[in-house]
């Protein structure tokens, strides 16, 4: 069977009929595609009520009253326009499904309206994901490519095959773990690039053959794993490696996977900044120049000057002296002739150190500002035209601007899968805000929001110990008061201060005493006291609080592990002292200070949040110095560098023998392997003393040219670093400008965001209706007795995409009105009609086996705004 026939089979069974499961939910295709099939076939005989869907027509008179059923609705449950995944191909119309036994015809509406759910589904996740719709499925025959590759299932193993490749650098030559044949780590690469391979065919298959080609990050991964594969096909041929300078192209791989969105980001905010950054770095290399001809005119004459000898000696010193890494030691030769001579290097680093870098970090910063900015408006838009995607393919058209919940429900099962029924319609009556039980387009732009909501029945406030006898519910409701007492967290602070200044003193007196450390310290009873009360505070907290209460809050948390570290440490440095460590990790508990400061809570929340960022930017760097750790490893790893550089400027540096007095032991800063050479630039990285790493390896090779591979990676580092600075400053300074802007978040502390929703007696019974549920409305028997409704409470986390949206409310508003001007202006860009390649309109395909054509639908006039914040109303928003 060919690769197009199984595809077609995969389409046939899973996309044709209703019943048919998501693809990301297959484990075992062949088998489960052999039970669809099976499936399809007993199922085709059965028409679908709107609810249970199970009634089998066996006779005529059944068929007559679908036929007439069919009738009433035909045109008030017709989806307004049908998906583009609905059409065949090679034709305009929409597959005829026959019955296979007597051949009859059998009605689509139900069937459409699933391809309309699933294709709505896949518009909110390329808005949630940020994908561009070019890249949506054209046709039905695209489909299953595209949801095989868009499932977490494939999304890990693509993963796995990106860090496979990039592992294979600790046995590759020069490997970490030495004697593997190049036969098996070049199969194991072979099998890497076999899976991502798979990948990009899928890519191909599901985009065609023109956008693939326009699809800029698919292209570079095409090229990366030709080349790469060809490579490891003349590794194993000739059972020998080769210089591979390609292996440093594997992050790419990496970078591509669904899991890496938020470094995709990050590497396409470090371009954008590259533009400005090199207009400085042109103004710098100028300015550079100009001080080096200079400096060769006026240094070169003196012999006892090494630094200023050539042009291009006088270029790499200064360019060092911008690192301040060889500062004053280029300028003493000099100096010591003319004392004058130390206005040239001051007027060079004012210039280029003092003003152009930090001039530097500002425009990065700025520009950086900006794109976070102009990031949020389109993501936001993106969102906002994903929306209108899934809205118009939910709608009917009878009701061409409103969603009811049997659709809304439809879209949840491919959209949200492991969303409950209760959990779906709770979500559709948070979005249904004008409690119409329809929902509009405007309540349909905050379905990103609310599907983040986690929910739960609202538990009343009474304490855990509300039913213990009267003597223990007295003793814990006068513990809970004491506790929340604003005395009680005086006095715990105070204690920790002393604890800090206690431990401070101590260490003083034992660093005077002159008598080395060891590892055998003594637990004074000073120690012990202060463990028991900590322990003491522990207790009380937890019985005043609750469990529940006392661990929902991150500080007890972190107090609860530090003070079960330093009980653990005490007892165990009775019996050994490899618990040391344990032991002086005790004031780590001194960071609950930062809690008493406004500022510095601000600062803990706002790293918190920008936690999925700060590590994007970690990954980046790691990347960054894989790229260049295997060029080096390429480059240098045959050069010993022990007792090298003889009769050189940094010949000491390197030397390992008696004739130094103290070793400094940079021979060990090499490339030896992957490991070794991160730590290289690491050491490089930080600029101290790095051009005598530099310097030693222009010894080694005989060439200068090997200073580029050092000076490169400084500038590199130096943009994104730079990023890195500019990234954290406009994280706080966002934090700062929302509290001035948004008054009403300066006294909360929560990380959260909570919203309520009422269910009545009927809707309960709507969402409890198994035959398991009977309990569960037993429970809210007595509040339904006494309140009439059941409060649910939807929690989600407070990110930094919930902060934006209310920081900028003015500007979005702004922002949707020149959205709306354009998509009147250019409906076409922005809501293209689904079967733009046939000519001929879409047929469906009725109950009595007659073709009808029914002509292009036009997508809703009304487009709606985003509320204010651009989600909830902010009454509706927080409790």
């Amino acid at each position: 069977m060919t690769f197009d026939s199984v595809l077609a089979c995969f389409s046939s069974a899973t996309y044709i009929h209703p019943h048919l499961p998501r693809v990301s939910s297959l484990q075992n295709s062949a088998v489960v595609i052999a039970h669809h099939f099976l499936e399809s076939f007993l199922l085709s005989r059965e028409k679908p009520d709107d609810r249970t869907k199970t009634c089998r027509s066996s006779n005529k008179a059944a068929v007559s009253n679908q036929n007439k059923e069919t009738k009433n609705t035909k045109h008030s449950d017709v989806p307004n326009e049908y998906s583009s995944t609905g059409a065949e191909s090679s034709t305009s119309s929409y597959r005829q499904l026959q019955d296979p036994v007597s051949g009859t015809p059998v009605s689509t509406v139900d069937t459409s309206w699933e391809m309309n759910y699933h294709e709505s589904a896949i518009y909110l996740e390329e808005g949630q994901n940020n994908d561009k719709f070019n890249s949506h499925p054209r046709d039905r025959a695209a489909l299953p490519a595209y949801l095989l590759t868009h499932n977490h299932w494939f999304y890990s193993l693509d993963l796995a095959a990106a860090l496979l490749l990039m592992s294979l650098a600790v046995i590759e030559k020069p490997a970490v773990f030495k004697n593997v044949p190049v036969g098996v780590h070049a199969s194991i690469e072979l099998f890497g690039l076999f899976l991502l391979g798979i990948s990009i065919v899928m890519q191909y298959r599901w985009l065609g053959l023109r956008t693939f080609i326009k699809h800029k990050r698919s292209m570079v991964k095409t090229v990366s794993w030709t080349v790469m594969f060809l490579e490891a096909i003349v590794v194993i041929v000739r059972n020998e490696t080769h210089f591979r300078v390609t292996r440093s192209l594997r992050p790419i791989f990496l970078v591509d996977s669904r899991y890496m969105g938020g470094v995709r980001r990050f590497l396409r905010q470090i371009l954008q900044s590259v533009p400005p950054i090199l207009e400085v770095l042109g103004i710098l290399l100028f300015i550079l120049i100009i001080f080096t001809t200079l400096g060769f005119y006026v240094f070169s004459p003196n012999k006892e000057d090494p630094y200023f000898s050539t042009f291009l000696q006088g270029f790499v010193s200064l360019y060092v002296l911008l690192t301040t890494a060889n500062f004053p030691d280029v300028m003493m030769p000099a100096y010591a002739k003319s004392r004058w001579s130390a206005a040239f290097f001051i007027a060079f680093l004012a210039i280029n150190l003092y003003f152009l870098m930090n001039l530097m970090l500002a425009i990065v910063f700025v520009v950086f500002s900006d794109i976070e900015k102009d990031k949020f408006r389109k993501l936001l838009l993106h969102k906002r035209r994903a929306c209108q995607h899934s809205f118009r393919l939910l709608v009917t058209r009878s009701q061409p601007e409103h969603i009811p919940f049997r659709h809304f429900i439809g879209l949840v099962k491919y959209f949200k899968p492991n969303l409950s029924r209760r959990d779906a319609y709770l979500t559709f009556k948070a979005l249904n805000k004008s409690e119409t039980g329809l929902i509009s387009l405007s309540e349909f732009y905050n379905i990103y929001d609310v599907c983040e909501y986690k929910w739960k029945p609202y538990q009343p406030p009474d304490p855990w110990f509300v039913d213990l006898p009267t003597p223990f519910r007295c003793c814990c409701f006068l513990i809970r008061r004491f506790v929340t007492w604003s005395w009680f967290h005086i006095s715990v602070y105070f204690i920790i201060i002393v604890n800090g200044i206690t431990l401070l003193v101590t260490t003083i007196m034992i660093s005077a005493s002159g008598e080395p450390i060891s590892y055998n310290v003594d637990v004074t009873w000073a120690q012990v006291a202060f463990v028991v009360l900590y322990v003491i505070e522990a207790n009380l907290k937890m019985i005043g609080l609750g469990l529940a209460e006392y661990f929902g809050c991150g500080w007890n948390v972190y107090d609860f592990i530090v003070t079960l570290l330093a009980i653990a440490g005490i007892i165990a440095e009775e019996f050994s002292s490899s618990f040391f460590y344990v032991v002086i990790l005790r004031p780590l508990r001194l960071l609950r200070l930062f809690r008493i400061r406004r500022r510095y809570r601000d600062v803990f929340q706002t790293l918190v949040i920008l936690l999925p960022r700060v590590m994007s930017a970690i990954v980046v760097i790691i990347i960054t110095y894989y790229f260049f750790a295997i060029i080096g490893m390429e480059l240098f790893s045959q050069f010993p560098m022990k007792n090298c550089c003889v009769n050189t400027t940094v010949e000491q540096f390197y030397k390992d023998d008696n004739t130094t007095i103290y070793i400094n032991y940079y021979f060990l800063n090499n490339f030896d392997n992957l490991f070794v050479a991160g730590v290289t630039l690491f050491e490089l990285t930080v600029v101290n003393n790095w051009f005598i790493i530099m310097e030693g390896y222009a010894s080694v090779t005989g060439t200068d040219w090997s200073r580029m591979y050092f000076m490169l990676f400084y500038l590199v580092m130096m943009v994104v670093m730079s990023v890195v600075v500019a990234f954290i400053l406009e994280a706080f300074t966002f934090r700062m400008e929302y509290n001035q802007t948004v008054k009403q978040d300066q006294d909360k502390e929560e990380n959260t965001i909570n919203i309520s929703v009422y269910l009545n007696r009927d809707e309960l019974r709507s969402i409890y209706r198994s035959a398991t549920d009977t309990r569960t409305l037993q429970q809210y028997a007595t509040v339904l007795e006494n309140e009439g409704m059941v409060q649910y409470i939807g929690t989600r986390k407070r990110t930094r995409d919930v902060l934006q949206r209310r920081m900028y409310q003015e500007e979005i508003i702004k922002w949707l009105e020149l959205d709306d001007q354009e998509s009147q202006a250019n409906p076409s860009e922005i809501v293209p009609e689904l079967h733009s390649s046939h000519e001929s309109p879409p047929i469906h395909i009725s109950a009595f086996g007659t073709s009808e054509s029914v002509p292009q639908q036009t997508p809703p006039s009304h487009f709606g705004s985003l509320n204010v914040n651009g989600s909830l109303n902010s009454s509706q928003e927080e409790t």
